[in-house]
């Protein structure tokens, strides 16, 4: 009985912990700070050709103070946006890669009007 008090707290203490574990995460639908840094790692920064410090501060990751975070968040919120359009309209999902294409500002960016 001691024994699965413990592990039952123990699990319980990995929970909670996980939940803690990600501050400031406004955009990705992400539980854990392993699926977070795999999908910023294999997806994002290899579509935008940047490592972590473009938009982050590497002593507080959950920091808004670089502009480049500010506006990765906005460019996040615009693809999951087109994504749920383009499922309603039966079309392939898009990425980052669709505009920036391994560089950290796109190529040809929209004009402004």
């Amino acid at each position: 009985m001691k024994k699965v008090m413990i592990i039952v707290l123990f699990l319980t203490g990995l929970m909670v912990g996980q939940k803690r574990e990600l501050k400031n995460v406004k955009v990705l639908p992400f539980k854990t700070k392993r699926e977070l840094v795999s999908y910023m790692k294999t997806v994002v920064a290899p579509e935008l050709g940047v490592k972590c410090n473009f938009c982050h501060n590497l002593t507080d990751y959950s920091s808004d103070e670089k502009d480049h975070k500010k506006v990765a968040r906005k460019m996040m919120t615009m693809v999951n946006t087109a994504n749920k359009t383009m499922n309603e309209l039966n079309f392939h999902e898009i990425s980052c890669w669709v505009c920036h294409q391994g560089n950290n500002h796109p190529e040809h960016p929209p004009k402004k009007k």
